[in-house]
């Protein structure tokens, strides 16, 4: 048995609106500081280090194409990654309308990047599988808020 569901990355518009306004706020010292060199460089680096955060980001909210999430006996597949049940600490489900999904494997503290995905269409029979799947399996799914990298 194998049941597969459209899947894209999670919208990551508070991490957009958060860069721009680091970097709009740190784009200030550099022009108001400029003669101070630590300043000016520091500020500088955390405006390049926010700039690749950013990019990275608007590429996988906006560019990055959809995937499938394929649910089989007793493993997931995920962005070419195979998860095999006995793996997943627990899957949290965050969010009401377009929930976002995080699979939190037992040797990792937040949820991994390729990890956490949101449904591109049909959320409702989507989780309802994935509830199945998880019962089936023993994993805990939990409503919970999560955290990814970036």
């Amino acid at each position: 048995m194998e049941i597969k569901h459209p899947v894209k990355s999670p919208s990551r518009i508070g991490t957009i609106i958060g860069m721009i306004a680091i970097i709009s706020s740190q784009s200030i010292l550099v022009l108001r500081l400029w003669d101070q060199r630590g300043i000016f460089y520091a500020s500088l680096t955390v405006i390049l280090l926010c700039l690749v955060v950013l990019l990275l980001t608007l590429y996988r909210t906006f560019f990055k194409k959809p995937t499938v999430l394929c649910l089989s006996i007793e493993q997931i597949i995920l962005n070419g990654n195979i998860i095999n049940s006995r793996d997943i600490k627990v899957i949290m489900t965050m969010g009401y309308f377009k929930p976002v999904i995080g699979i939190l494997p037992y040797s990792w503290k937040i949820v991994p990047l390729d990890m956490a995905f949101r449904y591109s269409k049909d959320e409702d029979r989507g989780i309802s599988d994935l509830k199945s799947w998880a019962k089936m399996n023993n994993v805990k799914m939990v409503n919970k808020s999560f955290q990814t990298w970036i």
